[in-house]
Order: structure tokens, then sequence, then C-alpha cells
């Protein structure tokens, strides 16, 4: 199998986006003819960006870039000016595609970034763009196959420190990604029905939807998240599965009305990056009667482990290996390390990032996990937020369990903060739980002092109505320290 097959050409049913159904024999022919049009223009392991919504046009330039050997740039359609100029410096690519609602912002970039860029304009016709549509017209036969090792897609992630990375899949990893996705799912069939609200420009609703592409299932594809929205999705086209953000889940508990029945042609719903707290668990099941299952992965390899129904007496359980996945503890530093065909093939234009993240074949995560003795694997924080107050550790994911148990918590985070006396300090951010009278300081306090050491007690909280995530759904830490 390839990255650009298509499971079922024919009349089934591949996308619905904005009341608009797209039959697999309509995607097949619209991806066989852009992949030819790139094929005339040479484009085989060029950079192709892509600066477009979620819909049917996204995801026919992804998978003709996989069939002719282009490298799809995805691009943030968030992205102010400064931050769709750093992209362009740092890809080259030799297309752009972009979607004329943002041709506003992209008339604010500097054009020595776009110089030799051939603009092609979706949505619409403006001076210096080609049309999307004149594309379609190429008859090129197809050209020699895909080297599995050759670039497939670079996904553009600013990680923790800000600056851009660029993490390259090949065909071969980015394949398994998403067959390592099918699996950690259930096994994704062509019975199933996705339901995909992330953007297909971050590696959450990439995998999503093309791993159930692959199987000749149906996604129901959005652009952007309303809890509403969602909520008349789940009820409007009954999916049978759902990977979304933990914050989603926590949303849709909220939409007046909920009940069981808008959950009830569901048989998985999914969730990774941070942490699922008990609570939330516990509250989800008892209105959805599902629960919530855990997947652990990163956009340099994804997915790695999978918990479909995770116990509730500790947080932080991710699960067993999936999809070749194998995980070790680097015994001196206690970081979590991967190997396996889901594992990205390096960082682009960064060969001393690549160098310092991938050794011997396996990926430093920078997060920390351990595994019981039954064999799950646990995952306890990250090696950048551990919190040193007068040389005692402190893992930030501790003292947020403890937090989370509290009866008025819906969600926590904790970083750490620069202290001219203790070194750093830990300092919570809580969101109270709708309905409860918001936790004072002193009453979090006295619950942390029953259960965590004294040291590792918070300095300060402050309530927040929400906490800032990531494009990828997990919590901004970096804003929170900020």
């Amino acid at each position: 199998m390839r990255l650009s097959d298509l499971a079922r050409p024919g009349d089934a049913v591949a996308l619905v986006h904005d009341g608009r159904r797209t039959t697999y024999r309509e995607l097949h022919d619209d991806v066989a003819a852009l992949a030819a049009a790139m094929r005339t223009d040479g484009l085989a392991g060029e950079p192709v960006a892509l600066l477009l919504p979620n819909g049917p046009e996204l995801v026919t330039a992804y998978l003709a870039c996989f069939a002719s050997g282009a490298i799809a740039a995805p691009l943030n359609r968030r992205y102010a000016p400064p931050e769709i100029e750093r992209a362009l410096r740092l890809l080259r690519p030799r297309w752009l595609l972009v979607h004329a609602d943002r041709l506003d912002v992209l008339a604010r970039v500097d054009t020595a970034a776009l110089a030799g860029v051939r603009l092609i304009l979706v949505g619409g016709s403006r001076p210096g763009f080609e049309s999307w549509a004149e594309l379609f017209r190429e008859t090129t036969p197809a050209g020699r196959a895909v080297p599995p090792q050759g670039d497939a897609v670079v996904f553009l992630t600013s990680g923790s420190t800000g600056r851009p990375k660029g993490v390259v899949h090949s065909h071969a990893s980015a394949l398994a990604m998403l067959t390592s996705t099918a699996e950690a799912l259930g096994d994704v069939t062509a019975d199933d029905v996705v339901q995909v609200f992330e953007p297909l420009v971050h590696v959450s609703g990439f995998i999503a939807t093309f791993a159930t592409l692959l199987a000749g299932g149906t996604v129901v594809l959005y652009d952007g998240f309303d809890a509403t929205t969602f909520a008349d999705a789940l009820r409007t086209h009954r999916p049978t599965l759902v990977c979304t953000h933990i914050d989603v889940l926590a949303q849709l508990l909220r939409v007046p009305g909920v009940c069981r029945d808008w959950f009830a042609s569901l048989r998985g719903v999914y969730t990774g990056g941070d942490v699922v707290p008990a609570g939330l668990q516990q509250e989800f099941r008892a209105v959805t009667g599902l629960p919530i299952g855990v997947g652990y992965g990163m956009t340099e390899a994804i997915w790695l482990t999978v918990q479909r129904e995770p116990p509730l007496y500790r947080d932080g359980c991710i699960g067993r290996p999936v999809g070749g996945a194998r995980l070790r503890v680097d015994e001196t530093t206690g970081e979590l390390l991967v190997a396996g065909p889901m594992v990205m093939s390096r960082y682009w234009a960064d060969p001393e990032l690549t160098a310092a993240s991938l050794v011997d074949g396996w990926f430093r995560t920078g997060d920390l996990a351990e595994r019981d003795a039954d064999g799950l694997w646990w995952f306890t924080g990250r090696i950048k937020d551990v919190i040193v107050r007068r040389t005692s550790k402190i893992t930030p994911g501790e003292v947020e369990t403890a937090l989370a148990q509290h009866p008025a918590v819906e969600l926590v985070a904790v970083i750490g903060a620069e202290d001219p006396e203790e070194g750093q300090v830990p300092v919570a951010f809580v969101v109270p739980r709708p309905g409860a009278a918001p936790p004072t300081a002193d009453e979090l306090t006295a619950f942390l002092a029953e259960r965590i050491a004294a040291y590792k007690i918070p300095a300060r909280f402050h309530l927040r109505p929400a906490l800032p995530l990531t494009p990828s759904g997990k919590i901004a830490r970096r804003d929170l320290r900020e």
C-alpha cells in the first residue's frame, strides 16, 4: 500500500464537507489530475506549501503530492505574515496553494520570500495567481514509483521553544503512522465514519483523516471547532469514531442538553496530548457510556501506545505499544526513548537537531515515563518541565494529578516559575468545575497537604476560565510561563 492509495475507488462516500459529498471515484480522479500537473512541473522531491482550510481541496493536494513524489508542506492558516514568511524561507517551496481567504495575509509577506514560487489560488481569482481549476487539465501519464524512503510530508511545529521545526516523514514512516493509528483506534474499516474537526495541517487531523481514507471509510470534515457544532455533527452524521482533544471532550459535556443518545453511534472516543484526569474520565463515561481511549505520540512519532479503558486509580496511563513501536527509558535521565516504523526521518534543514534527537534509531521524546509490573506505560512528565525547588525535583504531573482530584477542579496545569530564594517554585493554573464554588488558594493548599509532600505544593494558584492550548491540543505551557 502507498500513501496515495484510496481503498474504495467507486461511488462510496470518501468525504463529507460543508454539505458536499465527495465519492472515492471523484477524489481518485482529482488526485490523478493534480498529480499529473505536479509531475509535469517536475515537483518530485520538491516542497509544495499548502495554505488551505480543511476541505476536499486540501485532501486532494496531500494525496497528489504523495502520488507525484512532491513533498506536502502544510502551513497553519492562523499564521501571521511574519510566520508565513519564516515558513517560506525555511521550506523554499516550488508551489504555494493558497485559499482566497488568506490573500490579505499573504499580501503582507515580503515578496522576496515568494520569489520563484508558483502561486495557485483556491476559491477565487486574482491577477498574479493561477487558478486551481486550471491544474486539472493535465493528462501526463503516471511517473515512476515513489521510493518508500523518499520525503512525503513536512509538518512545521514550534514545540516548546517557539523556534520553527520541520518534522519530515518519509512515505514509509507516514504510512506507518496511519496504520498505527488505524490499529490504535480499534482497526478502522470501510464501515467507519470518522468525525474530524482538527486541522489537517497538524498531525492529529492528518492521521485521523488519512487512516480512514486508507481503510475506505468516510471522513466527516469540518474547518474549525465549536462545541455546539461538534454536538450537532454527532447527531447528524452519526460517526462511529472520534479522535479529538481533551478540551473538546470536556466542552462537549457542557453543551446544553447533552445526553447519551448523542454518542450512541460511537464505538470509540480517543484523545492524545496531555493526561486525561480521572475525574473527566468518570464524568464522560457517566454521560456517554463510553471511556475516553488514550493514545500517546507526537508529530515526530505517532501513534506509539494506546489504552482503550484507562484505569482510574491513577492519572497518566498511556497503555501499551501499537504498530511495532518500541519504548525504553534512559536509565540515567529517565527520558522515554522510542523506535519504530512511524518515527520521523529527520528535521528539515537541521542536521544538528536531528543528530541530537535521533540516536542509533531511537528518538528522544523529552518525556518522562515508566512501565509498571503489568506492562502498562505511564506518562509522568516532561524533562524540560521538571521543577527544581531548593534542589528537590518536582514533576508537574504529580501535582496536577493530586489537584485534579479536588471536586471543584475541572482542569489544571502546573509550571515552574523562577524564585530568588528557592530557585524555582511550582505555580498552578486551575479551571474551576462549572457549577461549583471556585476553590480558594487556602482550600487547595490544605487539600494537597493530605496528598503530596509540602515542597511540592504550589506557591501560587491562578484561577482561569480556560487553559491555553497549542494547535495540537496540548496545554500551551510556554504561554502560561509568559
